[in-house]
């Protein structure tokens, strides 16, 4: 499990979320909302000693995390659903999670995933959310048709980006315990144009 750890450093967000559930969590089970890609931020749940599920409506992205997982003999639970009709029973997980994919939901779909997610973690566990930041509009340019989402068009292919406003997600966990938010500011530079990003990170507790 060390070699995992060894090869790939994931994102800082995802390390205080693991700081999280190793300290509030009712029990070390986790399900990501999103699961596919060629470097499933699962496997660093898996290599801490939690059991391991995840959901994704991609194919392709499957594919790659479970060829990811094969090449270093671990099964990281990964099948295919929607993440806004959640395969599990209800207090299913100690812990829940959606890295850089509910953000491609419109706002009305977060709310309902938001449910989805509280319903499948057990009393006590915890969810942890990003959200794009309005600030990065110039980031996900695109067809504004509802407030927030910005639909972009690539060949015969459509992308949508929902961005909140500082604050906006509180909504999402009425009667929920946020155990932290914080609104991360980024700058990049892309080609020779200062672009500036940003996302709000929550983790909220079931009560």
């Amino acid at each position: 499990m060390l070699k995992i750890m060894d090869e790939i450093i994931y994102p800082a967000p995802l390390y205080n979320f693991l700081s999280f559930t190793n300290e509030h969590a009712p029990e070390k089970s986790v399900l990501d909302c999103g699961a596919g890609g060629s470097r499933p931020p699962l496997a660093l749940f898996h290599s801490h000693g939690y059991r391991t599920n995840g959901i994704d409506i991609s194919q392709s992205q499957i594919r790659s995390a479970r060829e990811f997982a094969s090449s270093r003999g671990i099964d990281l639970g990964i099948r295919e659903a929607d993440m806004r009709s959640i395969p599990f029973g209800d207090e299913s997980f100690g812990c829940v999670y959606s890295w850089n994919s509910s953000i491609h939901l419109t706002k009305k779909d977060t709310a309902i995933t938001v449910g989805e997610m509280l319903r499948v973690l057990k009393p006590g566990g915890l969810l942890y959310m990003n959200f794009i930041w309005d600030i990065a509009r110039a980031v996900y340019q695109g067809e504004e048709r509802e407030p927030g989402e910005l639909w972009v068009t690539d060949g015969d292919t459509e992308y949508l980006h929902s961005v909140f406003s500082e604050n906006e997600p509180d909504s999402l966990f009425t009667g929920k315990r946020i155990l932290f938010k914080q609104s991360r500011k980024l700058e990049r530079i892309i080609r020779s144009r200062l672009i500036k990003d940003g996302y709000h990170d929550y983790i909220v507790q079931k009560t």
